[in-house]
């Protein structure tokens, strides 16, 4: 059993991914943690977008946890889904604090070792989850954090970068990065984890932000030390209808019907495709929309008013 678990999906990722890896280990020497790498490499959908192979990281990542208690090496091989990837990881892991790290960050020196220690003292007084800010590459220093972006008429409802800004203590944020997220697991929880209909890219960030939202529950940055994230092509990409569905899901979940009508009604494609993503969306995830529904405290469009 540890403290906390720290969640490290990966695909193709060597060697980034054994230097995160020792880079986490290091930062977190003192806490009772463990660390869950989770190989996404999911050959049928993978072998679509003309990648065939996996790197040495899918072999040898298993082996270097034969070596080290600490970490633990498991496969979500299903389809190629950062997001189911982490539920598999969160499946595994022992801890009541969930840590998730992208398989190409290394953290500022002692950020993690403050984000937990400030967390676990305040997680209830919190109500959310606590945020490191990011870089989007390794070799800088500009920090990053998120700022909501919202126009109803269309049904968009995301976020995008936003300079970070210091303080003296942990400040409110209406969203965040998952990449370098702190959540206890009761939150999880009451989350229902990350839908599994959701695919490769995109949704799983909107979904835990607004989900969060109408729950009544809060993000949080912590100021500091960031942790330096790369932002590169992965050699994969997703498709324009994977995209399609997994934002219309992140919608549906926070906002019903209504905000899953307005995001389908304005996105391109053929109208028999669009209508079946819908469907689709509505069938696969209604149960989690019931139980999110119901213990919600606001509704999207009045936490929406709140930001503004």
């Amino acid at each position: 059993m540890a403290e906390l678990s720290v969640i490290v999906p990966y695909v193709n990722e060597w060697p980034q991914v054994v230097f995160t890896l020792r880079s986490l280990a290091e930062e977190l020497k003192g806490i009772d943690f463990e660390i869950i790498a989770v190989s996404n490499f999911a050959p049928d959908d993978l072998k679509e977008q003309g990648i065939i192979t996996a790197d040495r990281g899918h072999e040898l990542i298993p082996a270097i946890s034969k070596g080290n208690e600490w970490l633990q090496s498991i496969a979500y091989t299903d389809k190629l889904s950062h997001w189911n990837a982490k539920n598999k990881g969160v499946a595994a892991a022992s801890g009541d604090f969930l840590l998730f790290i992208d398989a190409h960050c290394v953290p500022g020196r002692d950020s993690i070792q403050h984000q937990y220690e400030y967390y676990k003292k305040a997680w209830k007084d919190l109500n959310g989850t606590l945020h490191l800010p990011l870089t989007y590459h390794i070799i800088e220093w500009h920090k990053l954090i998120y700022k909501l972006v919202v126009d109803k008429s269309i049904g968009r409802l995301r976020y995008a970068f936003s300079a970070y800004r210091d303080a003296s203590d942990c400040y409110e944020v209406p969203c965040m990065s998952t990449c370098g997220m702190l959540m206890h697991r009761s939150i999880f929880d009451q989350l229902g984890g990350w839908p599994p209909m959701l695919g490769i890219y995109s949704g799983g960030e909107h979904f835990i932000n607004f989900s969060m939202a109408i729950l009544g529950m809060r993000k949080w940055v912590i100021p500091g030390e960031p942790l330096y994230h790369h932002g590169d092509r992965r050699g994969y990409s997703y498709n324009y209808d994977d995209y399609t569905k997994n934002r219309a899901i992140a919608n549906y979940m926070c906002g019903g019907e209504e905000w899953l009508d307005l995001f389908m009604g304005n996105r391109k494609g053929h109208p028999s495709v669009l209508r079946m993503i819908r469907n689709a969306v509505v069938q696969e995830c209604k149960e989690q929309r019931a139980m999110l529904r119901k213990n919600s405290v606001i509704s999207i469009d009045e936490w929406i008013d709140k930001w503004k």
